[in-house]
């Protein structure tokens, strides 16, 4: 809408697009020296119908009253108030984009829980959702002002102890831990804090060591387990809508398990693309979304279609329609990002749930998760001499394009024939 150079400061008024949402929020971006900071306005507008609107409304004559002329004022408003923050900070000579965050939120940076919530900013939603249960998680127990002095191995303890004593386990105490080492790493690189303050490290050095969670060894299931949940059949005294769910949610499990360690967020993705229409409707690709964005080639993951597989594709799938959704029903037509994660979160949460009643008729002793799937997955390959590279790019680990990897190394009868022994029970 507007934008201008102050000095070494670039600002604009314009639309917040670093996250994927159907309707932006409009912000104003100053830039400085390849540093970004994004001061959100409060309004959000579709693209491009409402965006273009708002830039386009005039206050020729009738149009003064227009309540879409008026909200670009207001933005303009806003606008002007933090060029005129700017300009202050840059006339007493003290600019930089910390002390303009906190000029114009009036919340300092200059506290060990201040540049945890600025590295919150600068993250991408996932990330950025996890870091904040962190954050929540440690203010809750020390507040949300906590000096940069208070950073120490005594500080990090108390905070364990505190979460254990709360129930959390040592996988989310884990997580929460590995969040709060970035936010100590960026504070020694600053200078927020000095090397003898820093925490975590080895038992033997005096140091904080971050708990690991369940091993991969035991988050998995055999494979005459997994037949037996495959061949499953419900108590006669359940209701026909609890079967229902559950019958469900055991497919969707056994889809993902048979669908190399597919995560529900991939599923909810996966579409028929050229690639199943032209091995005749035997193999699934697709790239998995938590690497989409993380290395320089796209990690092309091919799965074979095995006959356990595509009878639960019968019973879940869509009609194949080039680029329709495999399963379209888990999104229900929803895009925005933040929507799509919430709904993959409830998904997951919900299959865990009513996997629950179906361990216990099996004698299973695990709360069964989807993670399971993906563990089980690459277990059962590896016990049942599998070739690792087989295993590994078929779960998206290599960064090689699968085009020029496992493609020509194990062509489509081999890929079959692999995936085969995730329901073959092996000889002693």
């Amino acid at each position: 809408m507007i934008s201008e150079k102050l000095e070494t400061v670039h600002i604009s008024l314009t639309l917040d697009t670093r996250k994927r949402e159907e309707r932006l929020p409009v912000a104003i971006r100053i830039n400085q020296n390849r540093k970004t900071i994004y001061y959100r306005t409060g309004l959000k507008c579709s693209v491009p119908t409402e965006w273009e609107k708002l830039l386009k409304a005039t206050g020729r004559g009738a149009n003064k009253t227009n309540a879409l002329y008026i909200e670009k004022e207001n933005q303009l408003a806003i606008y002007d108030r933090v060029k005129s923050t700017i300009l202050e900070l840059q006339r007493r000579g003290e600019f930089n984009l910390d002390k303009l965050k906190v000029a114009l939120t009036g919340r300092s940076a200059e506290t060990f829980t201040g540049t945890w919530l600025s590295v919150i900013e600068s993250k991408k939603p996932g990330t950025a959702e996890s870091y904040t249960s962190a954050y929540k998680s440690f203010t809750s127990y020390f507040g949300e002002s906590v000096d940069f002095s208070r950073v120490s191995v005594d500080l990090i303890r108390r905070w364990s102890e505190k979460m254990k004593a709360n129930g959390k386990t040592n996988t989310t105490i884990g997580v929460y831990m590995r969040a709060c080492r970035v936010i100590v790493n960026v504070c020694l690189r600053k200078g927020q804090i000095h090397q003898s303050q820093y925490p975590f490290g080895k038992s033997f050095e005096g140091k904080f060591v971050i708990p690991k969670g369940r091993t991969r060894r035991e988050s998995y299931l055999d494979v005459s387990t997994i037949n037996k949940l495959l061949g499953f059949k419900a108590p006669k005294n359940w209701s026909r809508p609890m079967t229902e769910v559950r019958l469900q949610a055991i497919d969707l499990w056994m889809i993902s398990y048979l669908g190399n360690g597919l995560n529900l967020a991939d599923m909810a993705l996966l579409t028929y693309d050229s690639h199943y229409f032209q091995s005749g409707g035997n193999e699934l690709k697709f790239i998995r979304k938590k690497t989409m964005d993380t290395t320089d080639e796209d990690i092309e993951i091919i799965i074979p279609i095995i006959p356990e597989l595509r009878r639960l594709l019968d019973r879940h799938a869509a009609k194949p329609v080039m680029d329709g959704l495999v399963f379209p029903f888990i999104l229900n037509g929803n895009t925005d990002e933040i929507r799509v994660r919430k709904l993959v979160a409830q998904w997951n949460s919900n299959i865990q749930d009513r996997l629950e009643p179906v361990c216990k008729e099996l004698g299973i002793p695990c709360k069964l998760s989807m993670t399971y799937a993906r563990h089980s997955f690459n277990t059962n390959l590896m016990l049942a001499g599998v070739p690792e590279l087989y295993v590994s790019q078929s779960m998206g680990h290599s960064v090689r394009n699968v085009t020029e990897g496992y493609t020509a190394l194990f062509p489509p009868e081999m890929r079959m024939e692999y995936n085969k022994r995730l329901l073959q029970i092996r000889n002693a």
